[in-house]
C-alpha cells in the first residue's frame, strides 16, 4: 500500500494523474485506524448496528422505488443494487461507499457532515397545524486538517471475493438520483474490514487541497451531489411516505408532533409551511373501529398488526393452512396496518393499509389490498381493491386460478407481494401472535388496538369514509 502526501494543488494533481484508470476512490476527513494500524473501513452496518424493522422498511421502499423508475430493472433480489438506496439515502447497508470520480472523493475529504433536528410549524392541506419534526443535513468546508482519500483497486476485490458495483445499473429514464450524481459504487458486502489488499494507495492532503480539487473546472456543490426532489425521484418517493404522529406523554399539548415515516436526513431544506394534499400525516386508527352496520366488511374478523409485517421477503407463497382453516368458519378476513404504505406508483393520497381475503362460493380465496384514501390529517374513503384468486386444496396449498373479476393491472411484483404479506401473517397465526381484543377484532402483541380519539371524532363528525370495492 502505497501512501503519499500532497501539500498543494499540483502535488495532488500530479499524484491523481499518475494513476492508472479504473480505480475507486473514497474520501474523508480523517483517517480512522484499527488497532494494528490499519485502515478501519467497515459496513455502515457493522460501525453503527442493525435495527431489524426499520432496516426492513427501508429495504423494501428501495424495492418499490427501484422496480418503478429503473428501466429493465430485474425485480429478483440484488444484495448490492437493494441496499444502494439504503446506504445514500439515509440508513445502513453491508456495503462501503465508494466513488469512479476523484473529484468526488476530494469534495468529501474536504467537507465535514453536519445534521440538527428542526421542528417547524405547518399547516396540511386543510389549513389544520401540526409540528413537523426533520433532520437537516449539511455539508461544510472541513478544519483545516490531514483529509485522506483511498484508492482502491478492482484486482484486489476480486481477489477478495468483493463485489464492486457501479450504480450506472440503476439509472433512471427521468431524473439524477444521488447515487448516479455521485458517481457511485458500492463494495461489499463486507464482513469486517475491507482487505489491506484492496487498497492500493492512501493519499493525504490538507482539506483545503482536497476541496480546490473538487472545484477545478465545473466545481462540485452541494446541491450537484445531492439533487433535491424537484429532480431525484427516489429521493421525492421517499419523501412521500406519510408522516407519523409522535406520541408524548398524556397529549396535552394541542397540536401534535408528526416525524418522517421513513426517517432520512434532508439537504437544502425548505419550508414546509404549507403542504398540498398529497402529503399524508398519520395517527394511529383501524378501520375496524369506524364501521357502520351495513358496510362491506361488517362480518369481516379484523387482524391488528404492526406496519413490519407488510415489509420484507418470505420462503413459501404457496403453503396457508391457517389462513384456509380460518376462512372455512368466516367469510372475510383483514390484515390491518398500524400505518399506510405509499407505493411510488399510486396516485397521491392512496395508500395500502394491509390485506384481504374473502372465502368465495365455489371455495376459492380472494387475496386483495385493503386502502384507504387519506390527505394530509383526514382520513376519507376505504375499501378494497381488484386481487387475484387461489384455490386451496385440503392441506392448505393455494393455486392462483383465473378469474372473471381478477385484476388486469399487469404488476405481477405488487401481486406477489401480496402473498408475501399473507405468508408473515401465516407464520404469526402459526406462532399464536394474535389475541382477541373485541368481538372479530384480535391484535398482535405489542400493537395498541384503539384508535387515536381525534381520528374517531374527525370522522364521526364528517361524512368521510365510504367503504368501496
Amino acid at each position: 500500500m502505497e501512501v503519499w502526501y500532497c501539500a498543494n494543488l499540483s502535488e495532488l494533481n500530479s499524484t491523481i494523474e499518475a494513476l492508472p484508470p479504473g480505480l475507486l476512490y473514497r474520501g474523508q476527513t480523517k483517517e480512522y485506524l484499527r488497532e494494528d494500524g490499519g485502515p478501519n473501513l467497515r459496513s455502515s452496518i457493522e460501525r453503527h448496528g442493525c435495527v431489524p424493522d426499520r432496516m426492513l422498511k427501508w429495504w423494501q421502499y428501495s424495492r418499490f422505488i427501484l422496480g418503478t423508475f429503473v428501466k429493465y430493472f430485474d425485480l429478483e433480489s440484488d444484495l448490492a443494487t437493494d441496499q444502494a438506496i439504503l446506504q445514500h439515502y439515509g440508513w445502513r447497508s453491508f456495503f462501503l461507499d465508494a466513488t469512479s470520480s476523484p473529484k468526488v472523493a476530494s469534495w468529501f475529504a474536504g467537507h465535514k457532515y453536519k445534521s440538527k433536528t428542526a421542528m417547524e410549524l405547518v399547516e396540511d392541506c386543510w389549513e389544520d397545524p401540526v409540528f413537523a419534526i426533520r433532520e437537516e443535513a449539511w455539508y461544510e468546508p472541513a478544519g483545516q486538517q490531514d483529509a485522506c482519500m483511498y484508492v482502491i483497486g478492482k484486482k484486489g476485490l476480486r481477489r477478495n471475493n468483493i463485489e464492486a458495483v457501479d450504480l450506472v445499473e440503476i439509472a433512471t429514464e427521468a431524473g439524477s438520483h444521488r447515487c448516479s450524481a455521485q458517481s457511485a459504487f458500492m463494495v461489499g458486502p463486507l464482513n469486517g474490514n475491507l482487505p489491506d489488499d484492496c487498497i492500493i494507495a492512501k493519499i493525504f492532503a490538507p482539506t483545503s487541497v482536497f476541496r480546490e480539487y473538487a472545484s477545478q473546472g465545473a466545481s462540485l456543490t452541494q446541491e450537484d451531489l445531492f439533487p433535491p426532489l424537484s429532480s431525484d425521484p427516489f429521493l421525492a418517493a421517499l419523501s412521500s411516505v406519510p408522516w407519523v404522529k409522535k406520541y408524548i406523554g398524556e397529549e396535552k399539548l394541542g397540536i401534535d408532533f408528526f416525524e418522517r415515516g421513513l426517517g432520512l436526513p434532508e439537504y437544502n431544506v425548505r419550508s414546509m409551511k404549507r403542504n398540498g394534499p398529497e402529503v399524508c400525516f398519520y395517527r394511529r386508527f383501524w378501520i375496524a373501529d369506524t364501521l357502520a352496520a351495513d358496510s362491506v366488511f361488517s362480518e369481516t374478523t379484523f387482524y391488528l398488526s404492526g406496519e413490519a409485517l407488510f415489509h420484507g421477503a418470505a420462503g413459501s407463497l404457496t403453503e396457508f393452512p391457517k389462513i384456509s382453516e380460518l376462512l372455512k368458519n368466516v367469510t372475510s378476513l383483514a390484515l390491518e396496518l398500524d400505518g399506510l404504505i405509499a407505493y411510488p406508483y399510486a396516485r397521491g393520497g392512496s395508500f395500502a393499509k394491509g390485506i384481504y381475503l374473502e372465502r368465495q362460493e365455489n371455495g376459492s380465496i380472494l387475496l386483495t389490498e385493503l386502502v384507504l384514501d387519506q390527505h394530509g390529517l383526514r382520513p376519507a374513503e376505504f375499501g378494497i381493491t381488484r386481487g387475484l384468486y387461489y384455490m386451496p386444496n385440503e392441506e392448505g396449498t393455494w393455486e392462483h386460478i383465473s378469474h372473471p373479476e381478477e385484476c388486469d393491472c399487469g404488476h405481477e411484483a405488487h401481486h406477489k407481494h401480496h402473498l408475501v404479506v399473507a405468508s408473515h401473517f401465516e407464520n404469526s397465526l402459526a406462532n399464536a401472535e394474535f389475541t382477541e381484543v373485541r368481538d372479530r377484532i384480535f391484535a398482535s402483541d405489542g400493537v395498541v388496538a384503539t384508535s387515536d380519539p381525534v381520528v374517531i371524532d374527525l370522522m364521526q363528525q364528517v361524512d368521510m369514509v365510504r367503504s368501496k370495492v
